[in-house]
């Protein structure tokens, strides 16, 4: 067990160093092109951020056979990543993060959006009997309806941040694009590697508790690979970068959501929506993610579409309600 935890704590400090640098040069990619903040951390930086939970997503479907573990992973990662925006900007009060953001609104309603596209039939089944195996394709290969309309949200929504506008900086940076580019394919490649080992020792640390296969995806998974993005977050609104900062969140949650859809395509011999009909415990746990998943969206959506707040009491509300929707969830989860 010691060696485990030792182990999680070794990978977990570099995916934090080696995140960090990614982001700086995030930030300096910003400063030289001028490209939006919201494309770039949504986009790009999101990507990268979010591939652990690609990787874990995939290995744990069509290696392992634990379609539940991806579904605990991936909308686990959503929740904790609006909980990383609620801490940060607790931690960081006096820049009034929400207050300077001017984009992400749009991409975020596509969050919202998938998330009831997630749940609808789950709400119905319970008064008519439909269930995920009703949307059922099988024409030319064996996947979810729900999947499809996901994908086409994910690429409407990636439009929707390259027309976002934003304050473009005017400091320049001194860096060349050769260099920025290479250092940024250095980080990522460390990034990406050292994640991926992160959530196989969390795996490890989850079966060693000897917590269900859910929970586990939900608590240790979500939040082993969401680290990239707590790192991401914390080292850009440290450099002031709100729109890129902001834009991970959003943009890792709507990847991550497209992931469960990739993922269900990609299994062509089966239907991986197919568990939350067969495992009444999966269907479960993976309610309450959506349901709370759906709530700390739609907080936040609040939080993007209201006036600018000078009084602090109000303006911390949002943020206040995510994390205690959050421990909510944690200890009904216990």
């Amino acid at each position: 067990m010691l060696l485990i935890i030792g182990q999680y704590v070794l990978l977990a400090f570099v995916v934090i160093y080696a995140t960090s640098k990614l982001s700086y040069y995030v930030d300096e990619l910003d400063k030289k092109t001028h490209i939006s903040g919201a494309l770039i951390g949504g986009v790009l930086l999101a990507t990268i951020t979010s591939m652990p939970e690609f990787i874990t997503s995939i290995t744990s479907t069509m290696a392992l056979n634990e379609p539940s573990l991806a579904f605990g992973n991936v909308f686990g990662s959503n929740i904790f990543n609006v909980v990383i925006l609620a801490v940060a900007d607790l931690l960081f009060l006096k820049q009034m993060f929400f207050n300077k953001v001017k984009t992400q609104r749009t991409t975020n309603a596509f969050v919202i959006v998938m998330y009831i596209i997630f749940m609808f039939p789950l709400l119905i089944s319970g008064f008519t009997g439909l269930d995920y195996g009703s949307f059922t394709l099988n024409i030319l290969l064996t996947f979810n309806l729900i999947s499809l309309l996901i994908v086409i949200l994910y690429v409407f929504s990636i439009r929707s941040m390259n027309n976002d506008e934003t304050e473009q900086s005017e400091e320049g940076s001194d860096l060349t694009y050769k260099k920025i580019g290479l250092m940024f394919f250095l980080w990522a490649v460390v990034v990406v590697l050292s994640s991926y080992f992160v959530t196989i020792v969390a795996d490890q640390l989850g079966d060693a508790l000897n917590l269900g296969a859910s929970f586990a995806g939900a608590i240790f998974l979500g939040v082993a690979t969401s680290l990239p993005e707590l790192t991401a977050v914390m080292t850009l609104m440290k450099l002031r970068n709100h729109e890129a900062a902001l834009g991970n969140i959003i943009g890792s949650n709507v990847f991550n959501m497209t992931i469960i859809s990739v993922v269900d395509i990609l299994n062509v011999n089966d239907d991986i929506f197919n568990e939350l009909v067969t495992n009444t415990e999966a269907r479960e746990n993976v309610s309450y993610l959506l349901i709370l998943g759906l709530i700390n969206s739609i907080i936040l959506m609040l939080a993007l579409l209201r006036k600018r707040s000078i009084n602090k009491i109000t303006y911390v509300l949002p943020s206040v309600l995510i994390l205690i929707a959050y421990l909510v969830y944690i200890g009904l989860s216990v």
